[in-house]
């Protein structure tokens, strides 16, 4: 009867731990979607990356319609609750092509340097879902640092 109550409490903690997300190491997070537009047009294949005062920043990219939604992880939709500085950039390198892979051209920054390399942009964001769009205006003046 003993080794019952063990196993019960057992399997006990372990549906508690999955049903709360399972993972420690994870902070809160909320999540967050959106829209980029560049004078009025999708941005696509841009990189949105939001920046916490503290902790590790979430990525996410944009479709052809300039919608993103930012992962934490891989395994983890999100981004840290609170206060965020954002960057979104355009630039890539080339890249794929081997095995059946489609190869895609590298390609110039195109989005203003208030965007990215001297970010203006800023958001909160709070636990549940977040909807952050941005209408990006103006035109890529000067070449992009070597980290954007």
């Amino acid at each position: 009867m003993k080794r019952a109550a063990s196993l019960f409490l057992a399997a006990a903690v372990v549906v508690a731990a999955i049903g709360c997300g399972g993972d420690a190491n994870t902070p809160p997070l909320g999540k967050v979607t959106g829209n980029v537009t560049l004078n009025g047009q999708p941005l696509d294949g841009a990189t949105v990356e939001f920046i916490p005062q503290g902790g590790r920043p979430s990525t996410g990219f944009t479709d052809a319609s300039g919608n993103y939604t930012l992962l934490f992880r891989a395994d983890a939709p999100g981004a840290v609750i609170g206060k965020h500085s954002v960057r979104i950039t355009s630039q890539r390198g080339r890249s794929g092509g081997e095995g059946g892979e489609p190869l895609v051209e590298a390609r110039a920054e195109t989005v203003p340097s208030q965007y990215n390399d001297k970010t203006t942009l800023e958001v909160e964001v709070t636990s549940g879902s977040n909807t952050f769009d941005f209408p990006l205006e103006g035109k890529r003046t000067g070449k992009a640092s070597s980290g954007a």
